[in-house]
């Protein structure tokens, strides 16, 4: 296994705003590349299989992307990528951590959402990424595709009938 995370991120903390915040004035300062790779590693990895993630790593760190794979990238992956990262920096932006300990962002125009109705929120975020997830792979899978994306065909994950949902192993 080659060390991919060293390379840029599959997509940059401007398209995740633009993909999914309402707010388009969000500081981008807010999503960091270690939570985009974090995005990448719990919710894109997996799914895509180790030699055809690397292989789309590469090239996107390069600026080689085959024209197959800057479709993908372009038309599906950075949504989905988008959500799944809005799904992991949630807590990261209501939050903050610092030397006085875990405190709440709010400004004046604010009010800060009980966990009842963050949870709900979160569980929303990870929805939506999960509809993009399943239609990118059905992209990739689809009969116009075939031969499209030899990598991601001759490593095609386990599909035994469990899955992970939230570090959960469900069958």
């Amino acid at each position: 296994m080659a060390n991919v995370n060293q390379y840029i991120p599959l997509v940059t903390a401007g398209e995740v705003i633009s993909n999914c915040f309402t707010n388009a004035n969000t500081d981008q300062a807010l999503i960091s590349n270690a939570s985009i790779l974090l995005a990448e590693l719990a919710h894109i990895k997996s799914a895509l299989g180790i030699k055809f993630y690397e292989e789309l790593k590469t090239q996107h760190n390069g600026g080689t992307l085959t024209t197959a794979n800057q479709v993908l990238v372009d038309d599906f992956l950075t949504r989905c990528l988008s959500w799944y990262v809005r799904f992991e920096v949630i807590s990261e932006i209501q939050h903050n951590s610092g030397s006085s300990g875990i405190v709440s962002n709010i400004d004046e125009f604010s009010s800060i959402i009980d966990p009842s109705e963050l949870n709900a929120y979160k569980q929303e975020t990870y929805r939506k990424g999960a509809i993009f997830l399943k239609d990118m792979i059905d992209f990739i899978e689809g009969d116009d595709q075939d031969g499209d994306y030899p990598t991601y065909e001759s490593n095609t994950p386990c599909d035994n009938g469990a899955w992970k949902n939230h570090g959960i192993i469900m069958y």
